[in-house]
């Protein structure tokens, strides 16, 4: 009997303990959501204290300026409040596919009556004519929330209130393992933007109507931003874009402070006039594209293009304002490229150039912040390890010694060359210094650079084993970029490279360091949009700088290929 209650015991308290346990995206959910409380309280605090200030100065009648001081104040402290609002509503849409809603709202109790400074339909600071047009476009406030997912695809997030849809959606994100990173917003249709002048202070009544806005996301930045808006009477289209990329990991900041400026009219109708209203007027980023990060996934997309409202939406000219969310997928064989090549001299003549060739690389951003004002520039944008290995024949895959002829029974390398040119392995890092522009619509980009070079050859022997040599160079050079089309371009990569021996062989001398003059021209194609099918054309040159003669070539032939570890995954969930 005792044993039996010891049992019942321990299985209560095994039970209490299962319920207790929190699995990682309640933890990751709870983070978030407690940290946006604790801030979202602090400031409600805060804007109680303005409120009631406020209310007192009304009472008392104070000065008009005053109040009017002080109502500004309250409104700032309003929007800040209402930011961290929109920002639990994303948070929580996200965490409601795979945690409980009342688990959520247990770390982040629902605020009652929430009213969004928008969506005010009287305020004692206004006028009845402000208070009359904030009446009129108060449905013009409220979001349409869609997710983007897949290839540039998008779904009202209404559809989760399916529970067959929500499994159908689950399933997709965790094959294709998708991470949310955050969330781009618009303006509805037709939404009033308000125009700066040239020293970018706001135009007294003077706005434009939203419509459309396209941009581009290339190496962690917002790249290419061009918005389309219109005159109320929609007779006159008019185009703004921005002149300098802003990076996405600062993006929400950056945006305040940057500006559109006016490029061209068009004529929506048969009228002809001289006027152009909007004439060196421009337009606040964050009025007409705002992105907002998930916290704890702040990081770098694919490059891709992007157009809202898509025209995917059920109602494309929706009034209210649009909220995207920004899904990346994450697949090891969609964030490290991988690459088989074959050369073509080792195939048809008899030279030491790999048969087979496999190599493997990723982009880790470290600095992509602009930091001109007139230019697309960037210092230490990225750095890029890599590793690529090659399949020599075994007729050539030794390097060629010969005796020494100033100390007798040792052994030298017949071409000090010949220790690049054979390398069976070789890997390093490529981190880029400074990258440059001379316009963001430029085809042509360059990028300074400073490569790490490890590169491993082989010492055949007949009657012992083999030997590594290692080599370890230090490069500099440049890469100019060239574009024909997104997905057909040139590179062209010279660069000084000083190659230092670190090997300690009784039998044989090290020769001596070399400097290497390396040439890289590649032409790249891939179909469609997708970089994961790419073939590249690839030919490289080497010099040894003190002996002219000595030097060699490769012509490469290479194709981008898929590990297939998404599917491996997912099925296993």
């Amino acid at each position: 009997m005792k044993t039996i209650a010891n049992l019942i015991i321990v299985l209560v308290c095994w039970c209490s303990y299962a319920q207790d346990t929190e699995t990682p995206e309640e933890k990751v959910a709870k983070k978030e959501l407690t940290d946006l409380y604790a801030d979202f309280s602090y400031k409600k605090g805060i804007l109680d204290l303005e409120s009631k200030k406020l209310q007192d100065m009304n009472n008392a009648r104070k000065p008009l300026a005053d109040i009017e001081a002080q109502s500004k104040k309250e409104r700032g402290i309003k929007k800040e409040l209402d930011g961290l609002y929109k920002q639990y509503k994303t948070v929580k849409a996200y965490h409601l596919r795979k945690v409980a809603e009342n688990k959520l709202d247990k770390w982040f109790p629902k605020p009652s009556n929430y009213i969004l400074l928008d969506e005010n339909q009287t305020d004692e600071a206004k006028s009845a004519e402000e208070n009359a047009t904030a009446a009129k476009e108060n449905d013009e406030t409220e979001k349409s929330v869609y997710i983007m997912y897949g290839d540039k695809k998008i779904a009202d997030e209404s559809i989760f209130k399916n529970k067959e849809a929500e499994t159908v959606f689950k399933e997709i994100l965790s094959v294709k393992s998708e991470t949310c990173l955050g969330n781009f917003e618009i303006p509805g249709d037709n939404q009033k933007i308000q125009l700066y002048d040239v020293g970018y202070d706001a135009l007294v009544n003077q706005f434009v109507c939203f419509k459309q806005v396209k941009f581009s996301i290339r190496d962690g930045n917002i790249y290419d931003i061009r918005v389309t808006v219109t005159n109320s009477e929609k007779t006159k289209e008019y185009y703004f874009e921005n002149r300098v990329p802003i990076s996405m990991l600062n993006y929400p900041r950056e945006a305040k402070r940057n500006f559109l400026s006016h490029r061209s009219t068009i004529l929506m109708d048969n009228s002809l006039t001289e006027k152009d209203e909007v004439k060196n007027s421009y337009i606040r980023i964050s009025d007409v594209l705002t992105y907002l990060p998930n916290p704890g996934n702040n990081f770098v997309p694919d490059d891709i293009e992007y157009t809202f409202p898509t025209g995917q939406e059920e109602k494309v000219d929706n009034p209210k304002r649009r909220l995207y969310l920004l899904n990346q997928d994450t697949n090891l064989q969609n964030v490290m490229e991988l690459r088989t090549y074959t050369d073509f001299l080792g195939l048809f003549d008899d030279t030491p150039n790999g048969i087979m060739q496999i190599e493997g690389k990723a982009d880790f951003f470290v600095v992509p912040f602009q930091v001109g004002r007139y230019h697309p520039m960037n210092f230490f944008k990225k750095v890029s390890p890599y590793v690529h290995y090659t399949r020599l024949d075994d007729d050539h895959k030794g390097l060629t010694l010969i005796d020494n002829p100033s100390q007798p029974g040792m052994q030298m390398i017949q071409r000090p060359l010949e220790v690049i040119e054979k390398s069976y392995l070789d890997m390093g890092a490529v981190l880029d210094l400074f990258s440059f522009s001379f316009i963001k619509e430029s085809p042509f980009n360059i990028n300074l650079y400073y490569a790490l070079r490890y590169q491993i050859a082989t010492i055949e022997r007949e009657n012992a084993d083999n030997i590594n040599f290692k080599t370890l160079g230090h490069a500099a050079g440049v890469r100019f970029e060239f574009k024909r089309f997104n997905n057909f371009g040139f590179n062209f990569s010279p660069e000084f490279a000083y190659y230092n021996h670190m090997n300690k062989i009784d039998f044989m001398e090290n020769p001596k360091n070399i400097w290497v003059f390396r040439n890289e021209a590649e032409i790249f194609y891939y179909p469609g949009a997708s970089k994961k099918q790419s073939i590249f054309l690839r030919l490289r040159t080497f010099m040894d700088e003190s002996d002219s003669e000595d030097s060699f070539f490769q012509l490469q032939f290479g194709y981008r290929f898929s590990i297939g570890l998404g599917s491996v995954k997912g099925k296993g969930l």
